[in-house]
């Protein structure tokens, strides 16, 4: 259990506010920012190509986790551990490439609705070294989904690509904050792994 919870750590730590000090006590670097949000496309291969890989198919939801303080219901995908930091539950794929969260936080004032779910999430998660925010989109029934993306250094290693979506709800005068974070083997999964997770998130 130790190892897992570890190795959920290294994928999370920076992204989220609410892991802040486990990242200074481990000593993992994080630097988060969007550069551009493009990957470096392939060198063209002369002849024919081989045809794309499949993305991998996500896991189906096969339980659900409830907050122990009953604010709100969260899908757990099959084959996901379920762990609490900062109690805040903690879900990861077993190879660790795709993990996620839901924090709650305060609304707070500003402009539009929309403008204050993204400035929930922003002070929620940008305690992150260097976190940015991407683009943010509307979603239909009320909500907003925002990208963000960044890179994950740790010693002399090169520094390894992060992805991930930040799915923001209001409800009364609360943000409920569900965050999809993956490594790039994961990164195929994260849109499906928002869609999919968002549908499940309920609050009473």
């Amino acid at each position: 259990m130790g190892q897992v919870i570890r190795r959920f750590r290294l994928l999370m730590v920076g992204a989220i506010a609410l892991l802040a000090s486990i990242l200074l006590t481990q000593g993992i670097h994080w630097d988060l920012g969007l550069s551009g949000g493009t990957v470096s496309p392939l060198a063209q291969a002369q002849g024919n190509a081989p045809p794309p890989a499949l993305a991998p198919a996500l896991p189906m939801v096969s339980g659900s986790f409830e907050d122990p303080q009953e604010r709100f219901q969260i899908g757990i995908l099959e084959g996901y551990s379920v762990n609490s930091v900062g109690g805040n539950p903690l879900f990861q794929a077993a190879d660790g490439s795709l993990a996620y969260t839901v924090a709650v936080a305060p609304l707070l004032a500003a402009s539009s609705p929309e403008a204050a779910m993204v400035a929930a999430a922003e002070t929620t998660f940008g305690n992150g070294e260097g976190f940015v925010a991407g683009d943010v989109q509307p979603i239909a029934g009320g909500g907003v989904r925002i990208n963000w993306a960044g890179r994950l250094s740790q010693g002399a290693a090169p520094p390894q690509p992060i992805t991930g979506k930040i799915f923001a709800r209001q409800r009364d005068a609360q943000v409920f904050l569900l965050m999809v974070a993956a490594t790039s083997a994961g990164e195929a999964q994260v849109s499906d792994a928002i869609n999919a997770l968002g549908s499940t998130l309920t609050v009473p």
